[in-house]
């Protein structure tokens, strides 16, 4: 699955029996703008990826990239710990990818999409680390990180 497209029809076909209206109704999503999705006549804003995640119980990586596992799978605890791990931390990155897409008026692919968020990451990574050895120093551990 190359698309988010077809990412979203296969979530349809496993979630709803293949119908886009009870899959757009159970995340809150009007059908028509759902059905646009679908076809790749839009781009889901963040506010619909973030239901669809939600309600579902998707892999934002998989969803926007194909990357990792189609769905989140595990305890209540777990489930908590993982959307921390994977979407709280990640989340501002992408959402910040999907309004520049949205603002320059552009779909990028998901090899667009891949490489520009890996940039983005590694620069989020970069300044935690400056961060944290400024915060570092500032308790008097000029040299040692916080970890």
């Amino acid at each position: 699955m190359d698309t988010i497209q077809q990412r979203l029809r296969y979530a349809v076909e496993l979630l709803a029996e293949g119908k886009h209206t009870v899959f757009a109704k159970k995340c809150g999503i009007p059908p028509g703008s759902f059905q646009a999705y679908i076809k790749g006549e839009r781009v889901p804003p963040t506010e619909h990826l973030m239901r669809i995640v939600t309600v579902c119980r998707i892999n934002l990586n998989w969803l926007l990239v194909g990357e990792g596992e189609p769905f989140i799978e595990g305890s209540i605890q777990e489930e908590e710990t993982a959307k921390r791990s994977k979407f709280v931390t990640i989340e501002p990155v992408v959402q910040l990818l999907l309004e520049e897409e949205e603002r320059a008026g552009v779909t990028l692919s998901p090899e667009q999409r891949k490489a520009i968020l890996k940039i983005l990451r590694d620069l989020v990574d970069q300044n935690v680390r400056s961060i944290r050895e400024l915060l570092g120093s500032m308790r008097g551990n000029d040299k040692k990180e916080i970890k």
